[in-house]
């Protein structure tokens, strides 16, 4: 339901979406969703497992391997790619900006 937001281009996932996707802000690695993952201007990293449990095994045994990631950064839903500057933030675009400042005037 997505195309009545004006939505009508599906995103580009340059990672696996299903690992847990972190953003640095400040040295500090917080969970995100892979929307936010992909718009982040800063250090960013997935963690995946390296195999599937196998049946009867206990899925806290499993090994992980943690990867940087330095994919393109996109603006905030759109595919559009933009130059980094580890800013550490979501890049948006400056309607979105100004939607939300205008969002924030009325109450909403």
């Amino acid at each position: 339901m997505r195309e009545k937001t004006g939505n009508l281009v599906k995103l580009k996932y340059d990672f696996p979406t299903e690992a847990v996707l972190e953003v640095s802000i400040k040295g500090k690695w917080y969970r995100t969703t892979s929307k936010d993952f992909r718009s982040f201007d800063g250090p960013r990293r997935y963690i995946k497992p390296i195999k599937q449990p196998g049946i009867g095994e206990s899925m806290f045994d499993v090994p992980m391997e943690t990867i940087n990631y330095t994919g393109p950064v996109y603006m905030h839903d759109t595919n559009s790619e933009v130059d980094t500057a580890n800013e550490e933030k979501i890049v948006t675009s400056p309607y979105w900006e100004q939607g939300c400042a205008n969002s924030n005037k009325r109450g909403i």
